[in-house]
């Protein structure tokens, strides 16, 4: 038996075993999750994986082994490769892979599975996805030369945005608005951090996993995350393109519309936190052993800064 280390030290260790010519992926999960939010990686992905696999859907990992005391799964390997150019075919791909496992979700009563982390049931809760993750990078003890230039930034940049973006909910919104929950039948069955990060490509075909948030979400979590979502980027035709396809597979396309206008660039500002947590949350420092030089972190300001430049200096809150 050959063992071959994938990932370690970031929110899992992932290794390949070679064992009597095939080939597996092990996962061992972390116990808990990341900023302050405590969730089982484990059980999430576990029963997401188990729940698909009912509803005969096959383009995923098959569980080989599983061990919740242990928190580990071994999984059938998928040789295929990581997408390099996004095609047309590779966006309906994702578009139906979303339909297929939301096709039944009333009649079978799926609609009683788990909430994803950090769901978000309200548009307050789309607020707060961000919001919360600007006082953590706050909150960072260190104030001096690169770590004060990355600090100044998220509360004098992404803080002032955000605020700009909620004045401009707040006029479009009532109070009760935006706080009133969603209805169960207004929510889907969602991979949660679902994009090309996570998809593998086998025979023109693709393979879905990493499903360790999924759970049920609002529609426009997932679509804002998968426009986004910024190391595998779309280009203006393919966002368009995927966001049109998407609707048509939802009822009530119109309220969906509205709320991801609404909070969109919201999602944009969660994603500038998310390049800058690595270091800037001391959770991330402890969970991913991040090299803690300077250089790391003015690596990880300036793609921040050139994603908010890129996607967000501009006050056009409609464009996607």
């Amino acid at each position: 038996m050959k063992i071959e280390i994938i990932e370690s030290g970031r929110n899992n260790l992932v290794s390949k075993i070679y064992y009597k010519k095939k080939v597996y992926v092990y996962k061992r999960y972390l116990k808990n999750g990341g900023n302050g939010i405590k969730y089982s990686r484990y059980d999430s992905e576990t029963s997401f994986i188990n729940l698909l696999r009912k509803k005969r859907i096959k383009n995923l990992p098959s569980i080989v082994a599983t061990s919740s005391k242990a928190q580990t799964n071994i999984f059938g390997y998928i040789n295929g490769k990581k997408i390099n150019k996004i095609t047309k075919k590779d966006l309906l791909q994702c578009v139906n892979f979303i339909k297929k496992i939301n096709q039944d979700i009333l009649k079978k009563n799926y609609i009683n599975f788990k909430k994803a982390t950090e769901a978000c049931i309200s548009i307050d809760d789309h607020i707060q996805t961000a919001q919360k993750r600007i006082l953590l990078l706050l909150k960072f003890p260190k104030n001096f030369g690169i770590y004060k230039k990355a600090k100044f930034f998220v509360s004098n940049t992404l803080k002032r945005k955000l605020d700009e973006i909620k004045v401009h909910i707040c006029e479009s919104f009532s109070k009760n608005e935006i706080k009133k929950q969603l209805n169960k039948k207004d929510l889907i069955l969602s991979p949660s951090d679902f994009g090309f990060h996570n998809v593998i490509k086998k025979k023109n075909k693709l393979f879905f996993f990493d499903f360790e948030y999924a759970g049920m979400d609002d529609p426009v979590k997932l679509i804002s995350d998968f426009i986004c979502q910024p190391d595998h980027k779309l280009s203006k035709k393919q966002r368009y393109f995927f966001y049109n396809n998407i609707l048509k597979i939802f009822p009530q396309s119109y309220e969906i519309e509205k709320r991801f206008k609404a909070v969109f660039h919201i999602h944009r500002i969660k994603w500038c936190c998310v390049i800058l947590s690595e270091i800037l949350n001391t959770d991330y420092f402890e969970r991913r052993k991040f090299a803690r030089s300077r250089t790391n972190v003015r690596k990880c300001l300036d793609k921040a800064k050139r994603y908010y430049n890129q996607y967000l200096k501009k006050d056009h809150f409609n464009n996607i």
